[in-house]
């Protein structure tokens, strides 16, 4: 169809206004824009970043842990491996180490342990080599052990029970805590 003079044309408007090119289309992005655009690629990146930040978090946490059983049971099993009893005064029922036991080496018997206790860094085994697990690196450790007395049993004759704790903590927060009862078996 030719146009008439004077007719009109009902797609002709919306032709130009699909067609018309912006003043600004040329000069890039506003400051707003970018602003914009800046906020939502740091949203994006702490939302890919953080699982992975917190996984590395929860594995050393979980390294921690596992280093602080294995001190606390080794610890526990050599304590557990001593006398019930001091060989040089029979039932001396005050917890702790005896006159010259002055290190872990010399401790005979499970209630020299009481009181016993390592600083974050200074946790060796008994010979006194130190823990090497990085995860180890802040831990402490420290012992309890109680003469205890069961219902029923005579208090005046000497406890046959020492409940021993063992205590491995980071910082001021307890890691892990071992508690064993144990039994003085009479000798036959």
């Amino acid at each position: 169809m030719l146009d008439r003079p004077g007719q009109h044309r009902p797609h002709a408007r919306r032709r130009t206004c699909l067609f018309a090119v912006s003043k600004q289309a040329g000069r890039g992005f506003t400051l707003v824009e970018a602003l914009l655009a800046s906020v939502v690629l740091a949203a994006s990146i702490t939302a890919v970043t953080l699982p992975f930040t917190s996984s590395a978090r929860n594995r050393q946490v979980d390294g921690r842990q596992s280093a602080a059983v294995g001190l606390a049971e080794e610890l526990m099993e050599e304590i557990l491996a001593q006398n019930f009893q001091d060989e040089d005064a029979a039932y001396a029922c005050n917890p702790g180490p005896d006159p010259g036991e002055n290190t872990r080496a010399q401790f005979d018997n499970v209630d020299d342990y009481d009181g016993y206790c390592e600083r974050p860094g200074g946790v060796a085994d008994i010979e006194g080599a130190p823990a090497n697990a990085k995860e180890a690196y802040g831990l402490s450790r420290s012992v309890a052990a109680n003469y205890v007395y069961v219902a029923g049993q005579d208090t005046g004759k000497p406890a046959s029970f020492i409940r021993v704790t063992v205590e491995v903590s980071y910082g001021e927060q307890t890691v892990v805590s071992l508690t064993r009862l144990v039994y003085d078996t009479p000798k036959g």
